[in-house]
């Protein structure tokens, strides 16, 4: 009898029958415990006595790969279980009081036949690796209990948790009135989703605070911004499995959300993923499968969300799925990709049509801003990309422009998802006169180009070394705001430019890089911003300049005063002399380390600073982690990598067993060795991804120089096993078993030849089961994969020492200080005569804040901005004006309100500031006897103390 025959509609039928043949029993006969039929599920009967009749049968857990032989713990609250997966296996635990389970000591072994110790606190088994003699291991049971972060290690300036735990805001999404935008956040053991209206603080609305690493994304707001749709939970893998970090006992579904933009109760709608507004906020779809699922919403007077009806398919298709859902300007069609091709579905007629595309591949449709045509990528195979236009109404397509042979002839796209949370944008901006803009590598460089969507001759937009990343069109689609490294290579900052071309505008630069441009509404700007020591942040900019900051806030034991920044270098590779471009941290106190730290991808390029995917600003924070030690740490941009050009990222020869790009990193070396603070002989490698490959390249092929190595899912394959007679650096390799970017089995045979062929090399592995490929879905698995290796890294560069930096400094008390002179007069006022009279005195300005602003206020109450004689007042308001080193600003009114007069930018001491009034009379003007005058009130303030 198996575990799956006892459903919901058996179980009354079945409630005394007893437990199948195969199932065990824990300690006092109370309770049965079996697999199912197809080894996915554990199965349990349970019963009042050991003599008493059983009741019916329920499942205990689903779990990944399959059930082996199940054992109960002494005292029958735990269930050990065999967990094979393949070329792997585990030992798993299922704890009942807590349903939940953990394993015992993963590793890329098989592990197989547990046993429990006497007193239930440890698990033996056998751990078996091809090629090698078994080998028998005693490990703890996992705990259940609540996770601690790791404690204070020796000479922590700050721990790996510390700075972990950055919040991290991912792109913004718009509502479809452009004055609202939302956002999702990670914030060490929360994910959320924030909603901010111009004009008002931002605010969370969906939190989700219990750590279980499942994932936000795929926001989209309402028309109005009083609702929120939202997927949780990522992608399937290869198995269609979805990610489940936390080994929850039920299996996870991909599901979509809605939420008030006031509320924080969220409504299930079902499975799925893409969810998207009606224009005119009265249903919402999504996709689940081959259907287009469709829910009717309900609103309140202020356009708040107050109900959602029962989910039901608006449209099913043939075959494929439906993908890129957008619809038409007047919401009446939607548009959508489905097998290489384009389609309409009319939301009237129910009806569905198609654009012929026989014999080529359709991708990144668009509607024009009227409605009435269609703009597409076309690829033919052997002919270059093009830009085809359909008309709305018959679906004809006709071709607007074709790229040219060779360079470019094949589409470079934009990465319009480079978070990895959002729904992926645009590929084509239409104008507001018919003109279209796309991104071209013809000169090398990846560019936005624009031409007549009736046909004619590309005009570059963004001239210049760099590329474009990320681009958005304007609300009114007269231009393109997008980021781009153009004029700073190693950073990103945004601008704007017509469709027609000019002069591109610089919105935002300086140290810091922003990414993610959503344009608003009155000409609003949203983004986000990252320095070298302010992790990931959302802003809105309003036409004027002024920025309105998105929560979260920096957690209090975040480091922020404790980061380098990094310094941008560039070096020769090691054989061909290319000339590299890489981030150098150099630390307050050096303690002779140097690390280099190769990039994933590896299309990939680090920045000066926080970077806008996640992984990236993890291990960014990892090389500050390193340089708190005193770590010199050379983060290398190596060739393959993005934003240096065509010929850098194609560079031939990459990858592999040759591995062109491996002349990068030892090129990198050799710079980092002759850095007066680094000892070559604490020089070690540490990298994720692709960057792992590469490390396990540094260590098998350079234990001379990289001494230590510490590999996270990296692709090592035969180049490492070829290079094992040279590895003798020690070296610890992570990667979590649910790997969807790099196969699992491929560091299964690392291991498993280092262990056949070496077992001398010193090797630490660490296995997190149900983890993806960065290992970080959960913070717990994240601190714990990052404190490992820093430890790993710092305690084999520096065996046996100790060492304690101390800091030789001076405090600056907060300090805001204004002297005002002498009162100022206007003298005599004359009657009957038209004129102006001025008056002047002066002002000290100390300021020890990063920005202080003076501003002049008329707090009276009584005639405003006026200066007055008793109940008298002149006509003419009061002018100011301050001035500064010979700079003249002109004269503004004095009022209730404040009057900016002088901004700064950094502190100053003693800043000698002139401050000059103008008074207008006119000649019929009643003047009263006596004196007119007003006390003016002068602020210094500052908003970054």
């Amino acid at each position: 009898m198996s575990g799956v025959a006892f459903g919901a509609a058996a179980g009354a039928a079945r409630a005394a029958a007893p437990p199948p043949a195969g199932a065990v029993l824990s300690p006092d006969g109370k309770r049965a415990a079996w697999a199912s039929d197809d080894a996915k599920s554990v199965w349990n009967e349970t019963r009042a006595s050991a003599s008493a009749e059983w009741r019916d049968a329920e499942r205990l857990l689903s779990i990944r790969g399959t059930v082996g032989k199940l054992v109960f713990s002494p005292d029958g609250k735990q269930l050990a279980f065999e967990n094979p997966r393949g070329d792997h296996g585990f030992i798993a635990v299922y704890d009942l009081p807590a349903n939940k389970i953990g394993y015992v000591d993963p590793s890329f072994g098989s592990d197989k036949g547990p046993v429990w110790s006497p007193d239930g606190t440890q698990i033996s088994f056998v751990r078996s690796y091809r090629g090698s003699a078994d080998q028998p291991v005693t490990a703890p049971v996992p705990s259940f209990g609540k996770w601690s972060p790791p404690p204070v290690r020796t000479n922590d300036v700050f721990t790996v948790a510390d700075i972990l735990q950055a919040p991290i805001s991912y792109g913004p999404e718009a509502s479809g009135d452009g004055r609202s935008i939302a956002y999702i956040t990670r914030e060490a053991y929360d994910r959320g989703i924030y909603f901010m209206r111009s004009g008002t603080p931002s605010r969370r609305v969906v939190n989700y605070p219990d750590d279980d690493g499942r994932e936000l994304s795929q926001l989209a707001v309402s028309r109005a911004g009083g609702a929120i749709a939202y997927v949780r939970d990522s992608s399937p893998n290869s198995d269609g499995e979805i990610l489940n970090p936390a080994s929850d006992v039920d299996t996870p579904h991909r599901l979509v959300y809605v939420v008030a933009s006031r509320s924080s109760v969220p409504r299930l709608l079902g499975d799925g993923l893409s969810p998207a507004f009606t224009p005119d906020d009265k249903m919402l779809v999504w996709v689940n499968g081959a259907s287009v699922m469709s829910v009717t919403l309900s609103w309140d007077d202020e356009g708040h969300l107050t109900g959602a009806g029962t989910p039901a398919p608006l449209f099913t298709v043939a075959g494929g799925t439906p993908s890129n859902l957008r619809f038409s300007p007047d919401g009446s069609k939607l548009l959508y990709s489905r097998s290489s091709g384009v389609e309409v579905f009319d939301m009237t007629a129910h009806t569905t049509a198609a654009v012929n595309h026989t014999g080529a591949s359709d991708a990144n449709p668009v509607w024009s801003p009227d409605g009435t045509q269609i703009a597409f990528r076309r690829s033919v195979s052997g002919q270059p990309w093009a830009i085809w236009v359909a008309d709305a109404a018959t679906l004809t397509p006709r071709k607007a422009w074709q790229a040219s042979t060779g360079l470019g002839s094949s589409y470079y796209s934009l990465d319009e998802n480079p978070t990895f949370e959002s729904t992926p944008g645009d590929q084509l901006f239409w104008s507001d006169d018919g003109t279209l803009a796309f991104v071209w590598e013809v000169d090398g460089w990846r560019h936005l180009y624009s031409v007549p969507a009736a046909g004619g001759t590309a005009t570059l937009l963004t001239p210049g070394d760099g590329e474009v990343e990320t681009a958005q069109v304007t609300r009114d689609h007269k231009s393109i705001v997008y980021a781009t490294n153009i004029g700073d290579i190693a950073r990103r900052h945004l601008y704007s430019v017509g469709f027609h071309g000019g002069a591109p505008l610089q919105i935002a630069g300086g140290h810091p890089s922003q990414w993610a441009p959503m344009p608003l509404a009155d000409g609003e700007l949203a983004y986000v911003e990252g320095s070298y020591n302010v992790p990931p942040t959302v802003y809105i900019r309003d036409s004027a300049g002024s920025l309105s900051k998105g929560g979260p806030d920096l957690p209090d034991t975040y480091p922020v005063d404790k980061l380098v920044e990094p310094q941008a270098v560039t070096f020769p590779s090691s054989t061909d002399h290319m000339t590299v471009h890489g981030q150098l941290f150099v630390p307050a106190h050096p303690t002779g380390c140097g690390l280099i730290f190769p990039h994933g991808g590896p299309s990939r390029q680090m920045l000066l600073g926080y970077h806008y995917y996640d992984t990236y600003t993890v291990l960014y924070e990892m090389n500050q982690y390193f340089a708190s030690h005193g770590c010199v740490v050379l983060s290398v941009d190596y060739r393959g990598g993005i934003m240096y050009g065509n010929a850098w990222r194609t560079f031939p020869g990459r990858g592999g067993t040759s591995a062109a790009e491996y002349q990068d990193i030892q090129g990198g070396a050799a710079f980092l060795r002759s850095q007066p603070q680094v000892d070559p002989a604490k020089v070690g490698i540490y990298g994720l991804s692709y960057g792992g490959y590469l490390t396990t390249l540094g260590v098998s092929r350079n234990s001379d120089v990289f001494h230590v190595g510490w590999e996270m899912a990296g692709n090592s394959g035969s180049a490492a096993v070829a290079n094992l007679a040279s590895w003798t650096a020690p070296t610890l390799l992570e990667q979590g078993d649910d790997d969807r970017n790099v196969d699992f089995s491929d560091n299964v045979e690392v291991v498993t030849a280092i262990k056949a062929q070496k077992p001398q090399l010193e090797l630490q592995t660490h296995v997190v089961p149900n983890e993806q490929h960065e290992m970080y879905m959960r913070f717990r698995d994240l601190v714990d994969v990052y404190d490992l290796g820093g430890q790993w890294m710092l305690t084999r560069l520096f065996p046996g020492e100790v060492t304690a930096p101390v800091t030789a400094g001076a405090t600056v008390p907060a300090t805001l200080s204004l002297t005002i002179g002498e009162p100022a007069s206007f003298g005599a006022l004359t009657p009957g005569r038209s004129g102006d009279y001025t008056a002047a005195t002066t002002a000290s300005v100390t300021s020890t804040a990063g920005d202080a602003s003076l501003s002049v206020t008329d707090v009276s109450g009584s005639a405003a901005g006026h200066l007055s004689n008793g109940s008298f007042a002149l006509a003419n308001a009061l002018q100011a004006r301050a001035t500064r080193g010979g700079s003249d600003l002109p004269f503004a009114t004095v009022g209730a309100t404040p009057l900016s007069l002088l901004s700064y930018t950094g502190p100053v001491s003693g800043d000698a500031v002139g401050l000059e009034f103008r008074q207008h009379v006119d000649a019929g003007e009643a003047l009263r006897t006596g004196t007119y005058g007003k006390t003016l009130t002068f602020t210094l303030s500052t908003t970054t103390p």
